[in-house]
C-alpha cells in the first residue's frame, strides 16, 4: 500500500473550520490515515513519496454537482447531439485541472453503460443524473432530440435510479425553458440559418427578452425593444420584428409549458431521499418554489441565473431557503467570457446574504468559470469567507446528495484521500491534485486517462 505525505500545508478540510497551517497529511493507499504537526522529512523513513507543500492551501477535492459534456450521450435536457469522446475527456480534464475531483454529469439521457464507459476512461469520479420522466423526454423531442436514440429513450428515470443515478436532474433546463441553452445554442443557429450572420449569446438574449421577457410569457413581447435588439445584433434590414417573434417563439414556447410540467412531474416520481436538482430561473421560479414546499429534497440550482434581476434572485433564494431547498449558485462564465452573464453581481448578493448552500459550475456554453476562480473572487471581495466556500464546493455538497460522493468532501482520517494543493494568493491556481490517493494533476498538469 502506497504512502504519500502531503507535507506542511495549510489545511482547510472543506468543514467550515479555520484555515490550520503547518500540518502533514499522510495518506496510505486511498485513504487520508492521519493529520498531524509538520514533522521533518527524516521522520517519514521509506514513504513513497513526499510532496512539500509548505505555504500552500490543502482542500478537499471538489464535487460539483452540475455540469455538462462530462459523460458519453446526448448532451443536455434537450438530448442534443452527445459530443465527441475526445472533447469529453477534454472537458473532464479541464474541471479536474480546476480541482475538481468528482462531477454529477446533468445531461439527464446518459445510459449507465456510456456513464461507466466514460468513468473508466478518466480519473475524475463521473457520476449520473436522470431527466428522463415523461414531460422531460417530451420536451426534449420537441426542442431537439438530436442526439436521442430508442436506447436513451428507453432508460427512464426509474431504471437511472435502479442503476446507480444519485439525482434527478437537471429538470427543466434552459435548453427547453427558454434560459441560456436557446441563446447560446437554438435562436443563433436560427439566425445564421436564415441570415448568414452569426450572433453573439448576448445578442440573441436581448432578442429573446425583447419577445418574451425575462419570465418567458407572450404579453411581454415589446417591438421597440425588439427593433433595438435587432439594431444591437446587427440584423436591421436583415430581419424583420415579425420574423424575430416567429424565430424566438418558435424555438422557445413549443416546449416550454411540457418542460415546465417536467418539474412537477420528477418532484412525484422523486425516491426518498434522492435529490431533485431543478433548473432555477425566473422562468420557472414559481414551480421551484412549488416544489420546495413539500417533502422532496430540491436543489435549486444556479440560483444567480441571468434571467432573475438582483432583489429578485435574493429574495427568491430566501424563500427557498426558509422552505429547505439546497440552494446552489454557478459559476457561468460570470468573470471570463461573459457571454451571458454582465458580472458577479447576483453571485455576490446571494453570498452576501448568507444563502448559498452549494457552488457548481454549469456549462455557459462551455466557457464555465473554475470554481476556484470564483471563490477566489467572492473572499477578496469580502461577501464570504474562505471555510465556508470551500465546504460549499466540497462536504456540503457531498451532504446535498448523499450518493454523489461517499467519505469525499473532508480532509479528515478515515475519508478517500480526494485531495488538492493550491496557492493561497490565487486559489485557481492548481498545484497538485489527488483522487483516490494518486497524483493525477502535478504542477497543474494532468497525467491523462488512468
Amino acid at each position: 500500500m502506497a504512502t504519500t505525505v502531503l507535507r506542511d500545508g495549510v489545511l482547510v478540510d472543506g468543514r467550515g473550520t479555520e484555515p490550520q497551517p503547518g500540518l502533514d497529511v499522510v495518506i496510505e493507499g486511498d485513504t487520508v490515515h492521519e493529520i498531524v504537526p509538520s514533522r521533518p522529512i527524516e521522520a517519514y523513513g521509506t514513504v513513497d513519496e513526499i510532496v512539500d507543500v509548505s505555504g500552500m492551501l490543502v482542500i478537499p477535492g471538489l464535487i460539483n454537482n452540475h455540469t455538462h459534456g462530462t459523460a458519453y450521450g446526448p448532451l443536455f435536457a434537450s438530448g442534443h447531439e452527445a459530443l465527441p469522446h475526445p472533447q469529453v475527456l477534454a472537458n473532464l480534464d479541464r474541471h479536474l485541472r480546476e480541482g475538481t475531483t468528482t462531477v454529477l454529469c446533468a445531461d439527464g439521457f446518459v445510459t449507465a453503460e456510456a456513464l461507466a464507459a466514460t468513468d473508466a476512461a478518466h480519473p475524475v469520479n463521473v457520476k449520473l443524473a436522470s431527466c428522463n420522466v415523461p414531460s422531460c423526454l417530451a420536451a426534449a423531442t420537441i426542442a431537439d432530440g438530436g442526439g436521442l436514440t430508442g436506447a436513451h429513450r428507453a432508460f427512464t428515470a426509474r431504471h437511472a435510479l435502479d442503476a446507480g443515478a444519485v439525482a434527478l436532474g437537471e429538470i427543466g433546463a434552459g435548453h427547453t425553458l427558454g434560459g441560456g441553452g436557446a441563446s447560446y445554442l437554438y435562436i443563433p443557429a436560427e439566425v445564421q440559418r436564415r441570415t448568414g450572420v452569426r450572433i453573439t449569446p448576448r445578442a440573441a438574449d436581448n432578442l429573446k427578452i425583447a419577445v418574451l421577457g425575462r419570465h418567458i410569457s407572450t404579453s411581454a413581447f415589446d417591438r421597440d425593444a425588439v427593433e433595438e435588439a435587432l439594431a444591437g445584433a446587427g440584423l436591421t434590414g436583415r430581419l424583420s420584428v415579425e420574423e424575430v417573434r416567429e424565430i424566438v417563439s418558435g424555438i422557445v414556447l413549443p416546449a416550454f409549458d411540457i418542460a415546465l410540467h417536467g418539474l412537477a412531474e420528477a418532484a412525484e416520481q422523486a425516491r426518498a431521499g434522492v435529490p431533485v436538482v431543478v433548473h432555477n430561473a425566473a422562468a420557472s421560479m414559481t414551480q421551484v418554489a412549488a416544489i420546495a414546499t413539500t417533502d422532496v429534497r430540491l436543489i435549486a440550482a444556479h440560483s444567480n441565473h441571468s434571467s432573475f434581476d438582483l432583489r429578485e434572485a435574493v429574495e427568491h433564494a430566501e424563500r427557498l431557503k426558509e422552505a429547505g431547498a439546497v440552494v446552489d449558485v454557478s459559476t457561468l462564465d460570470t468573470f471570463g467570457a461573459r457571454r451571458l452573464t454582465t458580472g458577479p453581481e447576483l453571485l455576490y448578493a446571494i453570498f452576501s446574504a448568507g444563502l448559498v448552500d452549494t457552488i457548481s459550475t454549469d456549462y455557459a456554453g462551455g466557457h464555465h468559470d473554475p470554481i476556484l476562480l470564483a471563490i477566489d473572487r467572492a473572499t477578496k471581495a469580502g461577501v464570504v469567507r474562505l471555510p465556508a466556500a470551500v465546504a460549499m464546493a466540497s462536504a456540503n455538497v457531498a451532504d446535498a446528495i448523499p450518493g454523489l460522493a461517499p467519505r469525499r468532501g473532508r480532509v479528515v482520517p478515515g475519508a478517500i484521500a480526494d485531495l488538492v494543493v493550491t496557492d493561497p494568493e490565487r486559489l485557481d491556481r492548481v498545484a497538485t491534485v489527488m483522487i483516490g490517493g494518486r497524483i493525477v494533476v502535478r504542477d497543474g498538469r494532468t497525467g491523462g486517462p488512468r
